[in-house]
């Protein structure tokens, strides 16, 4: 089984990419949605959370207040690494499990959409490393229009991020999604079907 790796920055059009390959029948991990469920009231890695950091970073409901952990960790590179070792060990068990399980159907092959792959590592354990890729424009625009945010902050956001040559360094295939989404679907649909075809 080829396991792909899916990672992009922000606004850069990963999770329409990632919808496109569910929609053409790949298997997705969706390791956004994963760690969201990770630190769901109650779960271990909150416990863990609420011990590092301390239980003010807890709604009164129990939840994870998520905007005042952003802000410690968008400007405390040390606590952000805190955060992401308790997440990403997690997560990465949650996707080992689904690797098992889709080597366990016979599929041809899986993807794993992590948009951390190559910071955390996860590069060096995929059979192809897929890139989604826009101008630096293009995605603060849209960045901008999803999320309400400033020009500064969304810049701040992706200043935080591994630049994107350094990821093109590490890319297999580069899916260009600056122009009409119909061109990146056509590049995405026929890499896919050969893929599998390969396989």
């Amino acid at each position: 089984m080829k396991v792909i790796g899916l990672t992009g920055g922000i606004a850069s059009g990963k999770s329409t990419i990632a919808n496109l390959l569910r929609s053409l029948g790949a298997p997705v991990f969706d390791a956004d949605a994963e760690s969201r469920a990770m630190v769901a009231k109650g779960s271990p890695a909150l416990d863990e959370i609420a011990k590092t950091f301390g239980t003010e970073y807890l709604q009164a409901d129990g939840e994870l207040n998520r905007a005042k952990m952003a802000e410690l960790v968008f400007n405390d590179k040390a606590a952000l690494k805190k955060l992401e070792g308790i997440i990403h060990k997690n997560v990465h068990a949650a996707a080992q499990s689904f690797l098992a399980d889709c080597r366990s159907k016979n599929l041809p092959a899986a993807v794993l959409d992590v948009p951390l792959l190559i910071e955390c590592g996860w590069h060096k354990d995929v059979d192809e490393v897929w890139l989604v890729a826009v101008d630096s424009e293009t995605q603060i625009e849209r960045a901008m229009q999803r999320s309400q945010m400033t020009r500064e902050e969304v810049k701040a956001r992706i200043a935080a991020q591994m630049p994107l040559e350094e990821k093109r360094a590490c890319a297999d295939f580069v899916i260009d999604n600056s122009g009409p989404l119909e061109a990146a679907q056509k590049t995405v649909t026929d890499a896919w079907r050969a893929l599998v075809a390969e396989v």
